[in-house]
């Protein structure tokens, strides 16, 4: 459905009349598509698969103890890059011929700062009593945080490059090995037993043969000087620049995580807590999947048409459509039929984790208007004016977090982070429309409204009259294509020329 919906705007946007905004359009959700493709295959089967079913395996107190440390590791993982990565995507984006001088002295960094890293992370969790096993687990976690970071760095380069399906396929190529691996440990009837290190390890194996492949790719395509004389003035000059978005991604990283790395050591129930917000976290993390990797398209789009001094208003517009209606169309019927939505996934702590993944949803539409608002404000350069709101945003979600989990628990941590991404979509979208007055069409604002609101409506008539079950769901997230059709979003027309075109 959302696949076609895609080649329908492609091919009915009529008020796109500049040749270089076409052919931006065409490679956008071209390649959206092709991402997409991959990403239901994959996705699907690591996050209901492999993952739900390593926490079904191992419990949720087991699992509650690995979901806090893979998020602690998170929480320092600015450090791993200084926002060089982003940076090195926009400057590649402006400057394709910047990757062969560059490429070696990032490397360089790169690995000073893992060490760093390392340190800073595992000195940490010492200092605030971890046991041994806590650090024999996170430093296989900070490994891992430590191979992706390179592996998004030459991501990075292709994505500058704007070879998308190369980048593409690796950005589903380390989850792809894991659930091979995985699944041979979980149902190859061996004899021992499961753990959270052995779950870890079988990332860090994926990370480091998809690592080789990228940078195989990355050589293939375009000359890389390895081997180089380095000049500390070169390097310290990428640093200060890649500083800015160093910051944002340290203050990102702070809000959207802290809820759940501050469940496990506020909740009176600690890990066991974290486990069951992991049910529902779980999902919330897999949708946004979609507003992530339309985002990691849309930025050297946006920055390439920006350097030719192009008018983004008409692209942007299409990305409006493009982003918000899948979105909608899963967050609605998903809070709504919450619990055979959680029943489906597991066998206990339904009705908490349900009630979690009602405000999780909320929280999922904002992310998805962050992402939109944030990533046309750094392809801008408003770098530290996206590093402001989240400073403001951190504050708030950490206030909302210590406030709200001691008393109200897995429900506290869900309701601080609605009001985290909440506050940072409202604030990124005040400051964008200041800057790009008009930008955002009345007719795209206007269909949009309409299709929220006939679509929540239909939803709860089903819920009401079919009841709250599988049935309903099915039926109320199939009446999105139809309220589509009926707004003329999508018409026969389009469907038949898509099919033909496949």
């Amino acid at each position: 459905m959302f696949l076609l919906f895609t080649y329908r705007i492609l091919l009915h946007l009529k008020y796109l009349a500049c040749p270089s905004v076409v052919f931006m359009r065409k490679i956008f959700a071209t390649n959206l598509i092709f991402l997409l493709l991959l990403n239901v295959v994959i996705k699907p089967l690591w996050i209901f698969a492999i993952d739900r079913n390593v926490q079904i395996a191992l419990g949720a107190q087991e699992y509650g103890f690995y979901f806090a440390l893979f998020n602690f590791s998170l929480l320092f993982n600015f450090l791993l890059d200084l926002g060089i990565t982003n940076f090195n995507n926009r400057e590649i984006s402006y400057y394709p011929h910047m990757i062969s001088q560059q490429f070696s002295s990032i490397v360089v960094i790169k690995l000073a700062l893992a060490i760093i890293y390392l340190l800073v992370t595992v000195g940490f969790a010492v200092a605030l009593g971890f046991g041994s096993r806590h650090i024999a687990l996170l430093a296989i976690l900070t490994l891992n945080q430590v191979l992706a970071s390179f592996l998004l760095f030459i991501r990075s380069n292709l994505n500058g490059l704007q070879l998308f399906k190369a980048d593409s396929i690796l950005s589903v190529m380390d989850k792809a090995m894991v659930i091979v691996l995985v699944s041979f440990l979980l149902w190859g009837n061996l004899n021992f037993r499961f753990t959270v290190e052995m779950f870890a390890l079988t990332q860090t194996i994926s990370y480091l043969i998809t690592i080789a492949i990228a940078f195989w790719l990355l050589k293939g395509k375009y000359s890389i000087a390895i081997y180089r004389q380095f000049d500390r003035f070169t390097i310290a000059g990428l640093v200060k620049k890649g500083f800015p978005f160093a910051v944002l991604v340290l203050l990102m990283t702070l809000y959207s995580r802290l809820d759940t790395v501050l469940i496990e050591r506020l909740s009176p129930d600690g890990a066991v807590s974290a486990g069951i917000y992991a049910q529902a976290f779980r999902l919330f993390d897999a949708f946004n999947m979609y507003s992530y990797l339309f985002a990691a398209l849309m930025l050297p789009i946006f920055a390439r048409m920006m350097s030719n001094h192009e008018d983004i208003k008409d692209i942007f517009n299409f990305s409006v459509h493009l982003l918000l209606i899948p979105v909608i169309a899963i967050a609605i019927p998903t809070m709504i039929y919450r619990y055979p939505v959680m029943t489906i996934l597991y066998h206990e702590h339904i009705e908490i984790s349900a009630k979690a993944l009602v405000l999780l949803m909320g929280s999922f539409i904002f992310v998805a208007f962050a992402y939109l608002f944030g990533t046309a404000l750094t392809a801008m350069g408003k770098i530290w004016l996206l590093c402001r709101i989240s400073l403001v945003v951190v504050i708030f979600s950490f206030l909302s977090n210590v406030m709200l989990i001691p008393r109200f628990g897995i429900l506290g941590a869900a309701v601080a982070n609605l009001v985290a991404n909440g506050l940072a979509a409202i604030l990124q979208g005040y400051f964008f429309i200041q800057n790009q007055k008009g930008v955002i069409g009345r007719s795209s604002a206007l269909k949009i409204s309409l299709y929220v609101s006939l679509y929540l409506l239909v939803c709860l008539t089903v819920r009401y009259t079919i009841g709250n079950n599988l049935v309903g769901f099915l039926i109320s997230t199939a009446s999105s294509l139809i309220i589509i059709f009926g707004l003329r979003l999508l018409t026969i027309k389009t469907v038949y020329s898509f099919v033909k075109g496949i």
